[in-house]
């Protein structure tokens, strides 16, 4: 696909993967910080320090289990796992980063943890929904060999952080999978979730178990956790 958008200078370019990020990211600020929830939650100002710290929690979390996840490569070559464009982060590690680091922030200012948490739940999935764009774009988070369904897709530029020998070969779009289901949550949560919740912090279990079953199953498909196998099997066929 697309990693790089725009060259600046040198070594230095702006890449797809963190704009996309960023867009969504903006997108959400947007929606949470006009809610009018969130005016009675907490201030302005509070909220943006707090989003602030979660952000940076999530890119923590995010890259900290990315590392375990791959770490016969980052054992080899410690170096890589700071820096963020060599692989990427989970959002997985993300949500967990967060999880740890924002409610006791919360208590700390005596800010209402479950209800603040319920609000951003039912927005996040959107934020996840948009990043999976970047994903799709940079070639991280790729599908398992495909060669007998039409919607397989084929990644070209050697660029991408997809496997140089998976280059050209029909893979399942696993971001686009992780991102339709993402924006169906987000939908779910957003016109539904009043049917069933009733309790403060119901709105964030929902989202959790819902991302965690969209994970669980998308991932069956996800080539990076085993393209090698996919490959040689793919070369018998």
């Amino acid at each position: 696909m697309f990693p790089r958008l725009l060259h600046i200078y040198g070594p230095l370019w702006v890449h797809s993967y963190g704009t996309i990020i960023a867009i969504g990211f903006l997108v959400f600020l947007f929606i949470t910080y006009r809610h009018p929830k969130r005016t009675l939650l907490i201030s302005g100002e509070q909220y943006l320090d707090t989003l602030f710290l979660g952000l940076l929690a999530g890119i923590v979390g995010g890259r900290i289990l990315f590392v375990i996840s791959d770490w016969y490569y980052f054992w080899e070559h410690p170096l890589d796992s700071i820096l963020p464009w060599v692989g990427g982060f989970t959002v997985l590690g993300s949500i967990i980063g967060i999880l740890i680091t924002i409610p006791p922030y919360l208590h700390y200012h005596k800010i209402p943890i479950l209800p603040l948490l319920d609000l951003v739940s039912q927005f996040a999935p959107l934020l996840q929904a948009i990043s999976r764009i970047g994903c799709l774009m940079a070639g991280c988070c790729y599908g398992i060999l495909a060669p007998t369904i039409p919607w397989a897709i084929t990644f070209t530029n050697p660029e991408s952080t997809i496997p140089p020998y998976l280059l050209g070969l029909p893979l399942h779009p696993t971001q686009i999978y992780l991102s339709l289901a993402s924006f169906g949550i987000f939908l779910f949560l957003y016109f539904f979730s009043h049917l069933f919740v009733s309790k403060a912090g119901q709105l964030t279990c929902i989202y959790l178990i819902l991302e965690s079953l969209s994970r669980f199953t998308i991932d069956f498909w996800r080539g990076d956790r085993g393209d090698l196998i996919e490959l040689t099997s793919f070369n018998r066929i």
